[in-house]
């Protein structure tokens, strides 16, 4: 009996330690566990390590507010801190800014002790077409960068103290990798190099102006597709430039990746690579698309074969990510260089803009979290280990 019974409390302690296997994992949705078992926080799982945090709009604060509270640490706010939003009409006083989406981020996650991520100062998307306009045609060099400088000093000094970091210029580089975005209107207007650095005028001129109006934030260079290639090797000689200048603190991979690429391997070793030069590396914009790049082909449900394949996928970078944090906070304060952030581009499939890009109206299940806001078969293999 003595026997029995401990076999039995064996078991019994092994079930409390993992409530998902209590559950079959081949229903049609491949979501996991049923939405009875106790959910873990993936920021109480990841507090040793990095800050996770979800990009989110004014709105989801009403539609996932809880659930964000229960599972993240860190907000970045998916449109309402980018120039369109918060500056739309021309000048430099309080009429020409727009404010009330980012506070209402900002102070949703003071309210509930969670960091604030700034996206994103200077992009080639998302700029009101008056920025690039003068009085008689199109504006000057001196122009542009005036206005550049103004609005960088304007919201650093609104969100000084509440915003720790910024993603100060987005995707400089072309998708080519060994040459800037020359269709950028950024670069058409100040993309030359006066100073002879080898860096277009405008991206340290940004970088100068946000060091400048909030000395305590630290400053990032983000883009997409940097972890390979001629992509990375030109985002690492940027990135090195401007180290040697103080200007920059870190650099964001985004992380909008699929099932199918890249490795796991590739990406750490882009991790390293980055943070060989002494500055912080975050992953800022994470979602795994379960379509190949240029595959227009579209799914009416999340097979479970490609909900395994995204599990997979998941658990091998987010064992990449352990590997490489920053834990116990070595960085930024001792100047190493390591993996200091993870930031999903959303925080479940009810909300993400890949139903909308590349293909429109397509639905997909990039994250770790289902419609309904229940665990997907990702999300027990990032925060069991």
């Amino acid at each position: 009996m003595r026997a029995v019974s401990f076999a039995v409390s064996i078991i019994f302690m092994f079930l409390i330690e993992a409530p998902w296997c209590l559950h079959s994992q081949s229903d049609n949705t491949a979501s996991g566990p049923s939405p009875e078992a106790v959910v873990p926080s993936l920021a109480a799982a990841y507090e040793h390590y990095f800050p996770i945090g979800a990009a989110v709009e004014p709105q989801s604060l009403n539609t996932q507010g809880d659930f964000l509270v229960a599972q993240v640490s860190s907000l970045v706010a998916e449109n309402a801190m980018k120039w369109d939003h918060i500056h739309p009409r021309r000048g430099n006083d309080v009429s020409s800014y727009n404010f009330s989406g980012a506070d209402a981020i900002v102070d949703f996650a003071r309210q509930n002790g969670m960091l604030i991520r700034g996206h994103t100062l200077v992009w080639h998307n998302q700029v009101p077409f008056w920025v690039f306009r003068g009085d008689s045609g199109t504006a000057t060099r001196a122009e542009v960068l005036e206005r550049m400088r103004e609005h960088i000093s304007t919201v650093l000094t609104h969100f000084r103290g509440k915003v720790y970091c910024w993603d100060v210029v987005n995707e400089a580089l072309s998708d080519g990798g060994g040459t800037w975005r020359v269709e950028s209107p950024w670069f058409k207007a100040a993309g030359d190099d006066e100073n002879g650095d080898g860096i277009p005028d405008y991206i340290v001129k940004a970088f100068e102006y946000a060091r400048s109006a909030d000395p305590t934030a630290r400053l990032f260079y983000n883009d997409y597709g940097i972890e390979a290639g001629e992509k990375l090797e030109k985002a690492y000689s940027l990135v090195k430039a401007l180290k040697e200048k103080g200007l920059i603190d870190g650099v964001g991979i985004q992380g909008h990746w699929s099932i199918y690429s890249p490795d796991a391997e590739t990406v750490r070793n882009a991790i390293k690579r980055f943070a060989s030069l002494g500055v912080e590396v975050q992953i800022t914009e994470l979602d795994l698309s379960v379509y190949r790049w240029g595959d227009s082909s579209s799914l009416t449900a999340l097979q479970p074969n490609l909900a395994s394949q995204q599990a997979a996928r998941y658990g091998a970078l987010f064992k990449v990510f352990r590997d490489e944090a920053a834990v116990g906070g070595d960085a930024p304060s001792s100047g190493h260089g390591k993996l200091s952030g993870v930031t999903f581009w959303g925080i479940a499939d009810d909300h993400t803009w890949l139903d909308s890009f590349p293909v429109t109206g397509r639905k997909d299940w990039p994250l770790l979290f289902d419609v309904d806001h229940h665990p997907k078969s990702a999300f027990w293999a990032v925060v069991h280990w």
